[in-house]
This record gives C-alpha cells, structure tokens and sequence, in this order.
C-alpha cells in the first residue's frame, strides 16, 4: 500500500481520538414533575453569552448537547415561553442533569407566529412544505428540487448532501421499493405537511446503533386529512398537429398500515413518463448483457419535450399491507409500452495519427420500441431483534430497433432484444443482546435471445447473394449465492466475519448467418461457450462507534475465483484459480450537529466477465465486427472519498464538499482498427495505469429578504489514461471545469421568476497536442404570473451554447407558453411549446481523438389543451 494511503489511515484514525464531549438531561415542570417539550437549551462558558451548544427538549423533555471541548465549567440554560427562564452552572464532565422549572403564565399580544421552513429534532430534518411551496408546484417532486440540501437528477433520483438516498417513505412505509419517481411525480404537494430527512437511517431495526449507514432516507408526513383518504384525479388532454393526447389516471390511499397507488399515464408529447418507473435502489440489477447494438441517433442535450417524438404508454399497481405488527407484503407490477422515433445527420472526424483522417457521415432515422413487464413481491418482518426478508423479483422484455443509415448507401438494421430475469432473495436477522446471526441466499435466472439483421453487408468477406447477413446471440446465466455472518459488540467495538458461497454459470451462443442461410456459419464466426464461476468469500470486519458518533469500520473480503471456461467450437478448455481481494474503510466523523466528516477508502482486483471470452466474431453493429484474442484481462482498482458537510436548519444554509481520487490498473489495453468506415476493437497485453481527481461542492440556502430559493453546485474532474487506435498509443488527458446554479424568487404572491443555469468548460490534450477549451452553456428562464387568483400564466425559455459551432446554430432558443386555471376539482391547462418552431438542433464535441458533429430534427411548434380534474 503505497505512503499516501497509510498517511490516510493515520489520519482517520487519529481524528477518532478527539471524541466529542456530551452533556444529556432532563427539563421537567417543577410541580408536576411531568417533562417540558421544544424547550431551548443552550451552553455557555461561565460568565459568557456565546454558545457552545444549541438543542430543543424532546416529547420526553430529554435532551443532550455535544462540544468538542468544554472549559471544566459550563453553564446550562433552559427557556421556553411557558416556563420560567433558568440557568445552572455545572462540571462540563456531569454524566446526567435533572433541571426543574417553574412554570409561567403570559399576557401576549395578537402576533403573527411564522413557522420555520426547516427544524431539527435529533438525526432527522423536518421541511415545512408549505413554506417551500409556490403557485407552479403541483406535485411533490416540485418542492423537493427546492429543499435546501437536497437534489433532484434528471433521472429522478434523489440526493441529500450529494449521496443518493437509500430508502423513500410515506408515512413510514416503503411502498414503492425504489421506483419512487412515481410518488414525486404524482403525489400531490397540498396533501403533503413535512418532508422529513431521517440522516444515517438504519431501516433493519435489529442492526439499530450496531451498523451505522452513511447515507439519508426521505420520509413524506402528510396532513392529518390525507391519511386514510383515497384520492383520484384523471387528465385529458388533445393537440395538434397533427393529433397529440396526454391522458392520465392515478388513484392512490395512505394510511400508516396499509397503502395502494394505481397510476396510468399515456402521452405522445415529448414528456418521457417512463422514467416514473425506474428504480432508484432495490434494483434487479443488469438483465441483459448487450452484444449487438443499432447505430441511431444519440439523444441531444435538450429538455425532451423539444426533440423526443413517442407514444409512450405505463401501467403500475402498488400495494402494501400490514399483516401484523412489524409484518408486511408489499406487491407491485409495472408495465411499459413505448414507441419512439428520431432522426439526425451526423459527421464524425477520427484522427488515429497526425497524417490520417477517417471521416464517417450518417443521415439516421431510427425507431424504438419497448415493451417492458416487471414484479416484485417482498415479505418482510421487521422487529428490535430479527428481521426476515424474502423477495422475488422478474422482469420480461420485448424490445425492438430499426434504423436506416445512409452512408455511400442505405443500409437498414433492425435488432430484436427479447430476455427475461428473475430473481430471489432472502435474509434472515436475528439479533440477542450485543450478537447478531445473519443468512443471506440469492437465486437468480438470466435468458436471452438477441438477433441483428444488415443490409447489404459491408464486410466483403461476409458478402452474398441476398445482400443480407443475420447475426444471432444468446445468453443464459444461472447463478445462486449463500452465506452467513455472525457479529458481536464488546463495548464500542463491533467485530464479526461473513462467509460466503456462490455460483455461476453462463451459456453464451453466437452465429452469424450469410442471407437467409441457416446452415452452420463458419468456425470463424461462431461461439458456443460455457463459463462457470465458483466463488469461496471470507470477510472479517471490525468497527468502532463512539458515543460521540464517530463511526469507525474495516472489511476485508477475501475472494478465492474457481474459473473454467469452455470453448467448444475450437475445443478450448480452461481451469484456472484467482485470489482476489476488495477490502475497505469507512469513516464518519460529527464534529457537531452541523459539520460531519466522512471518507471511504477502497481497493479491489478482478477479472473480465463473459463479454471478453468469446473468440469468434460478432457482427456488433452493421459497421463493427469484434472478437477477443483469448488474453484475460485483469484490473486493480484504489479509490479515496471525503466528504465534509455542513447544515444549519436555523439559517437553512446547506454546503457538501467532497474529494475524489480513482487510480485504475489494467493489464491489457484496447483500442479499434478502422479501415474506411468499418471497424474492429483489438486489444494486445499493454499494462496501463488511468487516474481519475476530482472535486464537487454544493450550497443550498433560503433568502428569506428576497424570498428566494438558491442553490449552487460545481466541479473539477481530472483525467489521464492512454489510448490506442490503428494500432497506435497515445496520452490523452482531459479537464473538464462545471458550474449550475438554481434560484427560485417569489416576487410576490402574483409573480414567481426561476432561473436555471449549467456551464461547462472542457480542455484536452492528446498526445503533445492541447485542443482549444470547449465551452457549453445552458440556461431555463420562467416567470409564472397570477393576474387573478385562479388564473397563471407561465412563459419559459431554454437556451443552448455551444462555441464548439462555428455557425449561428451555436446558439439555439426555446419559447414556452402555459396558461392554467383553476377551479374547486378541476385544472385547465393550455400548453404551447416550440414558440419560435426551431426546426433543428446542432450539437459538437470531441473526445481523445475524434470530433463528432450532429444536427437533429425536432419537434414542431405544439399546442395542447389538458383538463385535470379530481374524481375523489
């Protein structure tokens, strides 16, 4: 382990000595005895007003305040608004502090109390809704994008302090097992009171204070009126040109006991409603291994509704009940139809030395179709001492492209992607005092069947009669997973080990057929394959928590690989065994309630999976033909993280800071062959090193004075590696510099301006070559107005810079236009999009050592009328 990494261990482990000091006690009512709620609690130096320490009493009139360093003597004091203010002074060591109060009685003058946006109460953060909320916010996603701390993806995932969530709640309950893009989506912000953040969530009760998780859970407290409710709303909506519709039905009820959401949604205007149904954790994991590929147009970076042309069509049913106390089931099927089309002109320059261009030009039209069914069924118990989990899980696929290219020629492609996935998983908790048994076990099924057809064949050699050629892949994989971990606290140490069996075995099936002939292809074109891997995992770990929070823990899996592979088209057989290693430390470190330090250092070693075993070639897109050379490749990877974060709910003033450093080994290094516009991937055995820096920052905060909602995020990433083409290895290197900002700005009751910005700045070298920095800017600009109390029109731009472009199209511009009114149980909403009817977009940009250049068309000035209305 090199210097750099045992000065990191050092460190970490030397800022463990410096445990924060405690003070925990009780505010009760002097004649009743009966404990005092949300009283103030401050720390002072003797003879000092500044603070040491802030808290609030809870429901039990507890409370506990944390100092890194106290002076010997303190003084404690308690107010509130119906007690008497008292102090005390105390030894800053006393283990347990009992103050009685005496209560008091006030004449108060009509006021106006206005409840904070955000309030702590020990590792939860409580956001008043409706102080986030505006006249544009319908549902709750809407308000989250406003909390500060908290951000939103345009995939739909949620980040609190720059990591993902790990568990999405309402009232308590994980309805949607990760797919909770479905309740921001569609959960309608008025029913919504209190976003909670629960930090550090633990959702196995019986791992409570023994297994300390880094990252957040989001927990939505509706209003006292909305549980139990079942609430359904429905929208139509119709458009031209030529014909658009927007329909919708979601019906949805909560209780703390039981829950069902029922959504439908079907939309063929750009908007991409299936991204409702993605799963943000708990996922099935990779169902399909992709071989075969369609060349078609990338998606542009642009909001959606201006390029995407659909008809897109989802389905999902969600149920959850309570069986008994801590028991639950929860089901939900979810079901995807979705037809796209897109087309665009692209040019590509490739440069694999300083005297050669390859030049690639493609006019695409394209089409997609998915069809996509997926389950899960998870029974849970969830109690202080066991937990039980059982899961099954599938997923079914039928989906299809086709694209027509013309090059010096039309050529057409179409791929079919059929597969199905299904897995199970259990787990079994059992904690007793300060031991805990854990039983994990996994069965899972993979199978494929994928086929591309070309034509004509542009590969001479392959060439034929019918001008056609027909590659086919199929893929089966089986795999099943046991294992079993005991633990045991002793004092503030945790230490424990896993054990850990698995199997898998893959069946991969490859021809590529010349026409309509089903005869056997040749050797050289085929791969019947079987890989087989065994694995016998031990993992000793250890961890240390402070009472202080700080939280200590080392792994150190080690991973003896059983590996047999079996060529049997070229009779090839091979047995090898690996020892693999994938230790890792995680820190966490609460200086106090607002700053937290948190770091994890990890290194792993592994080999290629199945995509790099086979030796005869596949047909990958109708311009690319690949193989491998039999080599297996080998990688080694170390990662360091830090994260600093810092929160004050008082001032709503939320900043992230985190350091990154990735170094990756490789024994082999891979590159592509071109010869005009067909290509190979070759890979020869070149040991190489790639290193990844960055930096990210966030601050989050609201601007009370002008009523505004501000946030701001940036980075630096560093990246160096080298490349290889036309057999020829270069350095490349790459800087890329962003920054975005967001500021939401409440006028007035009538007026609401948003603003939202992204900047890039890249810089690349490639070999002793420094290209000129690429500059990207983009920008969203609405203002909403509200002339009448149940009328709001909104007008937006979407702005696009590009210097890369040479032309005027390096600027493009977007015009939006939304009226709404609203009634008692309807919304009527008229939407005209594409104002200025921008016909087309040109994008650029250049990676290590090639240009790309594409120009898409879009979307026609659009006019939609929609009518929400609520049937409950």
């Amino acid at each position: 382990m090199t210097r750099t990494a045992f000065a990191f261990f050092f460190f970490l482990f030397a800022l463990s000595s410096f445990s924060q000091q405690e003070i925990n006690g009780r505010v009760l009512y002097m004649q009743t005895r009966k404990p005092v709620v949300s009283a103030s609690v401050t720390l002072h130096p003797v003879g000092s007003k500044s603070i040491l320490a802030y808290t609030v009493t809870a429901k039990d009139g507890s409370f506990t305040l944390k100092h890194g360093h106290l002076p010997d003597s303190v003084t404690l004091t308690v107010s509130a608004m119906t007690i008497e203010r008292q102090s005390k002074t105390l030894k800053s060591n006393a283990e347990a502090v009992e103050l009685l109060v005496a209560e008091k009685a006030m004449e108060l003058e009509e006021v106006v109390v206005k409840a904070p946006k955000i309030r702590q109460t020990g590792d939860t953060l409580n956001y008043s809704v409706s102080s986030f909320t505006d006249e544009t916010d319908r549902n709750i996603g809407d308000v989250l994008k406003k909390l500060p701390g908290v951000q939103v993806l345009s995939s739909g995932q949620i980040l609190y302090q720059n990591k993902a969530i790990s568990r999405f709640y309402i009232e308590g309950l994980d309805l949607l097992k990760g797919k909770y893009s479905l309740a921001t989506q569609n959960v309608d912000a008025s029913k919504v009171a209190t976003v909670q953040i629960w930090e550090n969530h633990q959702p196995i009760k019986a791992l409570k204070d023994m297994d300390i998780p880094e990252t957040a859970a989001i927990n939505l407290k509706l209003k006292d009126a909305a549980i139990g409710a079942f609430f359904a709303t429905a929208q139509a909506g119709a458009g031209l040109p030529p014909v658009l519709l927007s329909n919708e039905a979601v019906g949805m009820r909560f209780t703390r006991s039981q829950q069902n959401m029922l959504v439908y949604k079907g939309d063929d205007t750009g908007r991409d409603i299936s991204r409702e149904l993605t799963a943000h954790y708990n996922t099935l994991g990779d169902s399909q291994t992709n071989f075969l590929s369609v060349i078609a147009p990338s998606a542009p970076s642009i909001k959606e509704q201006h390029f995407l042309f659909n008809d897109a069509h989802i389905a999902s049913l969600n149920d959850l009940r309570s069986l008994k106390k801590d028991l639950t089931l929860t089901s939900g099927i979810n079901f995807m139809y979705d037809r796209q089309k897109s087309s665009s002109l692209s040019k590509q320059e490739i440069f694999p030395n300083q005297s050669d261009t390859i030049r690639i030009q493609e006019d695409m039209d394209a089409r997609l179709l998915k069809r996509e069914l997926d389950g899960s069924f998870v029974l849970e118990e969830n109690t202080d001492t066991r937990f039980l989990n059982n899961t099954l899980r599938f997923k079914g696929s039928w989906n299809t492209k086709n694209s027509g290219v013309t090059t010096d020629e039309p050529i057409t492609q179409y791929l079919k992607q059929p597969s199905f996935h299904i897995a199970n998983e259990f787990e079994y908790i059992l904690r007793k005092n300060d031991k805990r048994n854990s039983v994990k076990a996994r069965v899972e099924y993979i199978s494929q069947q994928h086929s591309l057809r070309v034509s004509p064949m542009l590969f001479e050699d392959l060439q034929n009669d019918d001008s056609l050629a027909r590659q086919e892949v199929s893929l089966d994989r089986f795999s099943a997973e046991a294992s079993l971990s005991r633990n045991k606290n002793i004092k503030r140490i945790s230490i424990g080990y896993t054990t850990r069996v698995s199997f898998n075995r893959y069946l991969m099936e490859s021809n590529l057929y010349p026409g309509f002939d089903s005869r056997p292809p040749a050797d050289s074109v085929q791969n019947r394959l079987c890989r087989s891997e065994t694995r016998f995992i031990v993992s000793p770990s250890i961890s240390y928590l402070t009472p202080s929070a700080f939280y200590a823990s080392l792994s150190f899996p080690i991973n003896y690989l059983v590996l047999n592979r079996n060529d049997k088209v070229r009779d090839i057989k091979q047995n090898e065994g690996h020892l693999l290693f994938f230790p890792f430390f995680v820190t966490q470190y609460p200086f106090n309630s607002r700053i937290c330090f948190s770091s994890n250092l990890s290194f792993s070693n592994d080999i290629a999976s199945v995509n790099e075993d086979y030796l005869g070639y596949i047909l990958t897109s109708y311009r690319s033909m690949n193989r491998n050379d039999g080599l297996l490749p080998e990688n080694r990877r170390t990662s360091a993280i830090a994260n600093l974060s810092y929160k004050n709910p008082n001032t709503t003033l939320f900043m992230y800071l985190q350091l990154g450093y990735d170094i990756l080994w490789q024994n082999m290094l891979y590159g592509v062959n071109y010869n005009g516009i067909l290509s190979s991937r070759t890979n020869i055995l070149h040991p190489n090193t790639s290193h990844n820096y960055r930096i990210g920052y966030s601050l989050g905060k609201s601007i009370d004075a002008i009523n505004s909602e501000v946030k701001i995020t940036g980075g630096y990433l560093r990246s160096t590696a080298i490349a290889m083409n036309q057999g020829q290895i270069s350095d490349y290197s790459s800087d890329l510099y962003s920054l975005s900002s967001n500021i939401t700005t409440n006028i007035s009751r009538k007026v609401i301006f948003k603003h939202e910005a992204s900047y890039q700045q890249i810089h690349s070298k490639i070999r002793d070559n420094k290209m000129s920095p690429v500059n990207y800017f983009s920008q969203d600009i609405s203002t909403a107005l509200t002339p009448l109390k149940k009328l709001t029109f909104t007008l937006s731009f979407n702005h696009y810079f590009n210097d890369m472009i040479e032309s005027s199209a390096r600027s493009s511009w977007f015009g939006n236009v939304r009226a709404k009114y609203r009634m008692k149980n309807v919304d009527l909403m008229l939407d005209w999009t594409n104002i200025f009817n921008t016909k087309r977009f040109v994008t650029a940009s250049y990676s290590d050592i090639s240009s790309y250049y594409a120009e898409y068309s879009l979307r026609p000035a659009e006019i939609l009328l929609r009518l929400r209305f609520k049937i409950f």
